[in-house]
């Protein structure tokens, strides 16, 4: 894991937003106490907590899932929906440079905002 724990950098980011743990609670609906858990290491959310503490804490989603070694929801479903073709991907893109992702990712979001074609 990294340097950087996940429940650091959850308090760093609540205090960043003036927040106590009771507000931070009821923003997701969970108690202070788990906030405090959190924040403490004792606990660990589930991907979909930490999806709604990046949201009300304005925190990046992915690097709060990393930190928390969770897998986004989203991601998973990609997945499950292409066994074969994602899994097969991932390890022929394994040793690609940052820039390369960089030129996939561009790529992708052409693609993704194209319209599809009927056949």
């Amino acid at each position: 894991m990294s340097e950087l724990r996940f429940g650091e950098r959850v308090a760093g980011l609540r205090s960043d937003k003036k927040m106590g743990l009771r507000e931070l609670g009821r923003a997701v609906d969970i108690s202070a106490m788990h906030i405090s858990n959190l924040e403490k290491g004792k606990s660990m959310p589930s991907p979909e907590l930490v999806t709604k503490l990046a949201a009300v804490l304005n925190g990046d989603v992915d690097e709060l899932l990393h930190l928390a070694d969770q897998i986004d929801p989203a991601v998973v479903q990609v997945i499950q929906s292409n066994p074969q073709s994602v899994p097969s991907f991932l390890r022929s893109a394994k040793d690609l440079t940052p820039e390369q992702w960089q030129t996939l990712q561009k790529q992708v979001d052409k693609m993704t905002k194209q319209p599809i074609k009927k056949k």
